[in-house]
């Protein structure tokens, strides 16, 4: 029995974060981190996310409708309904920060990154994470951009 109430506690945090990710939404701003972002991910894995968590959790709702007072059942329909808004979340953010940052390859054309090249696009992501002043990120990445061949 303590499974399930772990299992509802947990859906809480899940879903705790979820409305976090909601009301950030609303919050997005112009800066280099929600670049990176933008650039690195793809919408496609947001999406897929989404359409997954809300396929299990319809499936497993039509499954227990008849038992769904049940606190066994209840945990995991709602566990499995904190992931859906949990993954909807990012995908709204995701969309969200796509409309609001639409001059992301006027902003990269100073740092002379080839879109479609991943590697480049990671190699900027993880010289950020280390060097934080965007004068040095240009410099080492203009530096080392050779070691990303386009194939």
């Amino acid at each position: 029995m303590i499974f399930y109430y772990f299992l509802i506690a947990i859906g809480v945090i899940i879903t705790l974060f979820a409305i976090y990710n909601f009301v950030n939404i609303k919050k997005i701003e112009k800066n280099f981190d929600n670049y990176l972002f933008l650039i690195t991910s793809s919408k496609a894995y947001f999406f897929g996310a989404t359409l997954f968590s809300l396929a299990i959790l319809l499936i497993i709702s039509y499954q227990v409708v008849d038992y769904i007072f049940d606190i066994k059942i209840f945990s995991i329909v709602f566990f499995f309904s904190s992931l859906f808004l949990l993954s909807l979340s990012h995908l709204l953010y995701y969309v969200t920060l796509k409309k609001k940052l639409k001059d992301y390859k006027d902003f990269f054309k100073n740092f002379e990154v080839d879109l479609d090249n991943r590697c480049e696009k990671l190699m900027l992501k993880h010289i950020y994470e280390k060097e934080k002043n965007i004068e040095k990120v240009k410099e080492i990445f203009k530096k080392n951009k050779y070691l990303c061949k386009k194939s």
